[in-house]
């Protein structure tokens, strides 16, 4: 094949992939075979820098994948998106490199897709987990569209996905290009056929009989509200009071003394507090700052069974550097900024959690023990431009509904597509789950779209309700089989009631997390040792036979 035939390969595996994160995740079970026939072909064209050729000719194509997807970023900072998209396609392409050296030394054409799927799922889960996360284009991920099809998530999480969605183009792939018989090709698509359609009979059968089984013991009746602040030209210029008073204006109409929640965006109160002052319910004499928070006390002051769940910006004061983060403000005093969902009662304060995956380059500097000396170089979208300290744990919220105790979690932002980590919070007790967030940055792109679909895959894995909040759109309510039983309008400023329904029992997943990573880890590292020994051994018999 030609240069330009092999581009063409490599952007048509690029565009299929794009297209599950538009509505169409069914093209992701073919979306690998042009990237196939492209390690195929450079393998038939020989050469010696396999590597260099794969990460050459595989790149345009994880690029295109990428920019097509998630452009959006450039909504709230070009350099950034263009950074995102660039970045992510290297990383992606250095795994199908390392793979496509690995298979001209491997002749066990068995081994290969084995191989493969076991460094990708490596890769996704080195991303769901580093610095430089970002595990947006996670495979598995797709299926957020069509959480009916893939309910056993709740025992492998969205990897098993990415296992299913690989596993089928391999299958594919072998019976089209290397069968040579119409019998063993036929046999080949017959069992791609049933890889596919058995996880989705199943899933329908779990779906239906799970919806029937949902314990409806202990209804929460909750709140949602959807603030609509625009992001650039008024949440920093309002004041906390402000905030406050436009919160309650769209939540007021739907509380009553049974309401027992309401959830409110991710830096809904946008200006930075004192978490001491917070904690000890003692405000300075600010109103610009605190003065919402004497809003909030009155409103509970009438319903006195009302908990908020409130996105702000926090910050802690030191005496001495006594972490990472902590920048000196003053020869005598260091400050840590946060990003905090606190949980906000008759009792005032009660409980914080701090996000805890922070976005590299706008929330934290990736590497900070060798790269914190650039954390002033970080993105402002309206906060501080410094890297932010996290939470050490995922801590959950106790609220009193009805006279009985109701644990509930908030996940941050882009929080929600880590599904390991939400489970963290289901095994610390969370019957409930919320999701706060501002997904106002991106303008009504797709990215608010995909990140809504996402947060589906956290019920279905988890087997509970989603409460979901965000400032501009879109904010709703999902159930454990991954259903959105209500939904707002981007850029409605609105608020609505729903009831939902405490949930208690662990799935496989919420109790071992990533286990399929766990086994692929190995198998992938005894690929690459192989591989290199047959290296070896090959260089040492030509330098022999010389």
């Amino acid at each position: 094949m030609r240069w330009y035939t092999l581009l063409a390969l490599s952007l048509l595996s690029g565009l299929l992939l794009a297209s599950g994160w538009y509505g169409f995740p069914y093209f992701m079970f073919l979306a690998w075979l042009p990237m196939l026939r492209l390690s195929d072909e450079l393998l038939a064209k020989g050469g010696r820098n396999a590597f260099g050729r794969g990460l050459i000719y595989s790149y345009p194509g994880f690029l295109l994948w990428n920019a097509l997807t998630t452009y959006w970023i450039c909504y709230t900072t070009v350099p950034g998106g263009i950074f995102a998209s660039v970045a992510n396609a290297f990383l992606m392409s250095l795994v199908f490199a390392l793979w496509h050296s690995c298979r001209k030394q491997v002749e066990q054409r068995w081994m290969h897709p084995i191989m493969f799927i076991a460094l990708w799922i490596s890769f996704e889960y080195l991303h769901l987990n580093w610095d430089l996360t970002w595990p947006w284009l996670n495979l598995g991920n797709a299926m957020s569209t069509i959480p009916r099809l893939v309910q056993w998530y709740s025992i492998t999480g969205a990897l098993g996905g990415t296992f299913w969605i690989l596993a089928i183009n391999f299958i594919l792939y072998e019976s089209f290009y290397h069968e040579r018989t119409y019998h063993t090709r036929s046999k080949g698509q017959l069992v791609a056929f049933l890889v596919w359609i058995i996880p989705i009979v199943i899933s329908f059968i779990v779906a239906q009989h799970y919806t029937g089984k949902i314990d409806k013991s202990q209804p929460v009746k909750a709140v949602v509200v959807q603030p609509n602040t625009e992001v650039w030209t008024e949440q920093y210029k309002m004041s906390n009071y402000q905030e406050a008073e436009r919160i309650l204006e769209v939540a007021k109409p739907y509380i009553d003394r049974s309401t027992n929640l309401v959830v409110c965006p991710e830096s809904s109160i946008a200006h930075s507090v004192s978490l001491a002052a917070l904690q000890a319910h003692e405000f300075p004499a600010q109103p610009f700052l605190y003065g919402g928070f004497n809003l909030l006390d009155s409103a509970i002051a009438e319903n006195p069974n009302l908990n908020f769940i409130l996105g702000l910006s926090t910050y802690d004061i030191f005496d001495h550097k006594a972490t990472v983060t902590a920048q000196e403000i003053d020869p005598a005093h260091y400050v840590d900024m946060y990003n905090t969902a606190v949980c906000y009662n008759r009792n005032h304060y009660d409980g914080h959690y701090h996000k805890s995956r922070l976005v590299p380059g706008v929330e934290a500097m990736p590497f900070p023990k060798v790269f914190g000396f650039l954390s002033n170089l970080l993105i402002e979208l309206g906060g501080a431009n410094t890297s932010l300290a996290k939470d050490s744990a995922q801590r959950v919220f106790t609220i009193d509904v009805n006279g009985k105790p109701v644990k509930m979690c908030t996940a941050i932002c882009y929080e929600s597509i880590y599904g390991e980590l939400v489970g963290h919070f289901v095994r610390n007790g969370a019957q409930v789950l919320t999701v706060i967030t501002n997904d106002s940055w991106w303008s009504d792109s797709p990215g608010h779209k995909q990140h809504f679909d996402m947060a589906r895959l956290r019920a279905v894995e988890n087997r509970r309700y989603i409460l979901r909040a965000a400032n501009g759109g879109y904010s709703g309510v999902i159930d454990p089989v991954g259903n959105v039983l209500q939904k707002t309008q981007y850029q409605d400023r609105t608020a609505f009631l729903a009831t939902i329904y405490a949930q208690d029992k662990l799935t496989f997943y919420a109790k071992y997390g990533d286990i399929i990573a766990w086994a692929a880890i190995p198998v992938a590292a005894f690929g690459i040792l192989y591989s290199l020994i047959l290296c070896i051994i090959g260089i040492f018999k030509k330098s022999k036979s010389r």
